[in-house]
């Protein structure tokens, strides 16, 4: 008798407690949606409009918002601060009548967030007291989102919105008055890659998005440079960044072992080390330091890649190198289409880089203006050093001395690249006696050379010779004499970087006459 009243008294309660479900759903549900409604718009500092709120017990408690809008400080100027197509929750019913209110788990699908640029500071010192807002009652134990689309406005309303996608993102301990743990994946459009974050959010700064901080580590896998025209490579990256949303502190390092210019077309592995400020709201970039490191040399760079020019997918980039420990070799092999370097040796150099935002080539949007000295350097090619080698013997007056042979090189040089052509405002090359001056411009890709200037040499005309060659250039001796006693000529160097052609610049002052006939002598 008594299990059939228990029995009769359970049913009788699920039944009960069935229909009073039922009875208190609408009461229920809407106790949820204003409190939902007056958290996010207390907490945003927004106007929420929801196109539709439902509410279900079956199988768990459970509610679901189609049609959410969050309006930024009830801006109807910009786009909403949030918009979300679908969201469900499923919260703890027990915390309803507590102080914080509890949702186990959260799932959004289409979330749109948009960040207005930061206000003034003015603007900002007049609503100060909203820096300090009282604590809101919120904790999602998850939640998931797909499908997101992060844009932050620039503050200049001719400049692109820096748009992010994420195919996921994950909070953990979602808590608006503290830091919440997250993931995200992302990808990445210039360079094309995949982008894995983790680390914490928070708290939500409602009177200004972007001053939300935020820190976290960051794998960036598989980068294409490709995706950058007049780059090719795979790239990967790791490190960490922090702060608030419009000034991002970032460290990391990034490995590229097959980065190549295009048109050079010599992969090789660059390494870099770097620390950097981006400011997410337009995805500015200023370089504190970097270090690049590729076969034997090591540049150490500063600068920054910058949206100035609107209607244009890229940026800016204003580098300044340095090194003191570069090799020539690296150098030419990183910039010039060559199969072995013309030129090795040490190398120190400086260098002002600037590639504007055009939808050209890397190399036709190059401008480069750099000096750099190279001491001592030996030509790659041997019959190039050859050359040199018989300049240094005839430069010194032992024209037939073949110990004089592998001499070291000095080159001081300055340049400015623009549009594909190196222009040389100073060449000053030197061997032992022999040193050379000279002006004109390289011409990438193709590798054709014109230069103009002055040969000076320690010797006279005539010892640069012997036997009967030397005693029919004495007579010329005094018409090419230098100030300090040796020999000045004038002289040309054409062809291309595989096939260069040394001659005297016949057409050049009043000598020319006379240089034609000494011109045989010389080779």
């Amino acid at each position: 008798m008594k299990k059939r009243t228990w029995l009769f008294v359970t049913v009788v309660f699920c039944f009960g407690f069935e229909a009073l479900l039922v009875i208190l759903r609408p009461t229920l549900g809407l106790l949820l949606h204003t409190r939902i409604e007056r958290f996010l718009a207390d907490r945003f500092q927004s106007q929420v409009s929801i196109s539709e709120f439902r509410f279900s017990f079956r199988p768990l408690p459970k509610v679901t918002i189609v049609g959410l809008t969050l309006r930024h400080h009830n801006r109807s100027d910009i786009a909403p601060l949030l918009h979300i197509a679908e969201l469900s929750l499923t919260p703890d019913l027990t915390s309803l009548l507590r102080p914080k209110l509890r949702f186990a788990s959260v799932q959004v699908n289409g979330l749109e967030l948009t960040f207005p640029p930061r206000a003034p500071t003015e603007a900002r010192k007049k609503d100060s007291s909203f820096d300090l807002p009282a604590k809101f009652p919120l904790l999602v134990a998850e939640l998931t989102a797909r499908n997101v689309t992060i844009t932050l406005l620039p503050a200049r309303f001719d400049k692109r919105p820096l748009v992010l996608m994420l195919g996921q993102l994950k909070f953990r301990n979602l808590n608006f008055d503290a830091p919440s743990e997250f993931e995200a994946q992302l990808t990445n459009a210039v360079p094309r890659g995949e982008i894995h974050v983790k680390g914490t959010f928070g708290p939500w700064h409602g009177l200004e998005p972007t001053a939300t901080p935020i820190q976290a580590d960051y794998e960036f896998l598989h980068a294409d440079l490709g995706t950058i025209r007049g780059l090719r490579g795979m790239l990967s990256s790791t490190g960490n960044f922090a702060g608030p949303l419009d000034y991002l502190e970032v460290h990391g390092n990034t490995v590229t072992p097959d980065f190549t210019l295009a048109r050079v077309g010599n992969p090789l592995e660059l390494r870099t080390e770097f620390s950097a400020v981006v400011d997410g709201t337009n995805g500015n970039t200023y370089l504190h330091s970097i270090a690049a490191h590729f076969l034997s040399t090591t540049l150490y760079v500063n600068g920054e890649v910058v949206d100035l020019v609107s209607g244009i997918p890229a940026r800016t980039i204003i580098l300044q190198a340095e090194s003191n420990s570069a090799r020539a070799e690296d150098l030419i092999r990183l910039a010039v289409k060559t199969p072995s370097p013309v030129l090795k040796g040490p190398v120190r150099l400086k260098a002002r880089i600037r590639i504007p935002e055009q939808d050209k080539d890397l190399s036709d949007r190059l401008d480069v203006a750099a000096s750099f000295l190279l001491a001592p350097g030996e030509f790659g090619n041997p019959s190039l050093q050859g050359k040199v080698d018989a300049l240094s013997r005839k430069g010194l007056g032992q024209p037939k001395d073949m110990s004089i042979a592998h001499v070291p090189s000095r080159l001081d040089a300055s340049i400015h690249t623009v549009q594909g052509i190196v222009h040389f405002s100073k060449i000053a090359y030197a061997v032992p006696g022999a040193h050379l001056n000279v002006l004109g411009s390289y011409t990438l890709g193709k590798g054709t050379l014109n230069f103009r200037g002055y040969l000076f040499l320690d010797a006279s005309l005539s010892q640069t010779t012997t036997g009967i060659k030397s005693l029919l250039l004495k007579p010329v001796d005094p018409f090419f004499r230098s100030p300090d006693g040796g020999t000045k000529l004038p002289v040309k160097i054409t062809g291309t970087k595989d096939h260069p052609i040394f001659g005297l610049d016949r057409n050049k002052g009043d000598k020319r006459t006379v240089a034609r006939g000494i011109a045989a002598n010389l080779r």
